[in-house]
């Protein structure tokens, strides 16, 4: 017997790969999006704006699914900072929201939050340590995750530093920005100092997967179990790619120096906790960027 999922934000780039594992695995996969947009064959489609609490509730109520994950997000850093109420809505108020309906209806609830809501001044960060942003993304997401949990105290939290993968429809990925900047003919120049646990998304929809048909409940960290530099990670992508490896150049500033929102130095997640409770494999980054190309969706036509 199939168990049913709701996923908002269904057809972005997570939301894809998550959708079409689920799929995969025997799950009956609903996607919450506010516009139809192209979506992996197969999951049952809902036109909902999650800023609308009746509308979420009236989705939860209808479909009473086993599962509900909440991957929509205004996730943006420079967006969250010019469009803060936006932002505010989207990642701290929906998801309580959507928090609040599978309280009242008994479905099990998963937040996708981020290393954002670290400081970045630590060697590395477990599940328990304070949350202190840098910027109003990670003021959003930190917000998210406290008021997810008022609202249902059995939600799981899984914070990630960064997914590495190309989107199955729709959707951005930091793969498919950066193969699109370099076959543009463009050179780019990519920070040192940014240090991130990176997560390939077929490991990450595995987990939540894992995540949403136990009993775990809390906050998990999901990422690789070493860290690198955006920097050089890039490198290593473009090598990759077939592209010239040189025309990333390094660069030492970050955030507001470069004209951004300010960034955490270091998202180093400590995954430890994770990989003792899950069965899910943790992947070194190297791994994990050599399985996102492995695991590549192919294009039709």
């Amino acid at each position: 017997m199939s168990r049913a999922v709701i996923v908002f934000g269904g057809g972005g780039f997570v939301g894809g790969h998550l959708c079409a594992r689920a799929m995969g695995s025997g799950w009956d996969v609903h996607i919450g999006e506010a516009t139809v947009r192209d979506a992996p064959p197969g999951p049952a489609w809902h036109s909902v704006d999650i800023r609308r609490a009746a509308d979420v509730r009236a989705l939860v109520a209808r479909v009473r699914p086993h599962a509900v994950v909440d991957l929509a997000a205004v996730a943006d850093i420079d967006r969250a900072e010019r469009e803060r109420d936006l932002a505010s809505a989207v990642n701290t108020r929906a998801a309580a929201s959507i928090a609040g309906a599978c309280a009242t209806y008994g479905c099990r609830f998963l937040y996708l939050s981020s290393d954002a809501v670290f400081g970045g001044t630590a060697e590395h960060y477990a599940e328990e340590d304070a949350t202190d942003p840098v910027n109003w993304y990670g003021t959003t997401k930190a917000d998210g995750e406290r008021a997810v949990t008022a609202a249902c105290p059995g939600a799981v939290i899984v914070r990630i530093s960064l997914a590495l993968g190309f989107p199955v429809a729709d959707g951005n990925s930091f793969l498919a920005g950066l193969e699109k900047t370099l076959q543009c003919g463009g050179e780019l120049s990519c920070p040192t100092g940014e240090i991130r646990t990176p997560i390939d998304v077929g490991t990450l929809a595995s987990c939540v997967l894992e995540l949403c048909g136990g009993d775990l409940s809390g906050t998990f960290h999901l990422g690789s179990t070493d860290s690198v530099d955006r920097f050089t990670l890039s490198r290593r992508a473009a090598s990759l790619m077939g592209f010239d490896e040189t025309r990333i150049e390094p660069s030492r500033a970050t955030g507001a120096e470069q004209g951004r929102a300010a960034r955490h130095a270091r998202g180093v997640l400590c995954v430890q906790k994770a990989r003792a409770l899950l069965a899910t494999r943790f992947l070194t980054w190297e791994q994990s960027l050599q399985k996102a190309f492995e695991e590549r969706p192919r294009k039709e036509g």
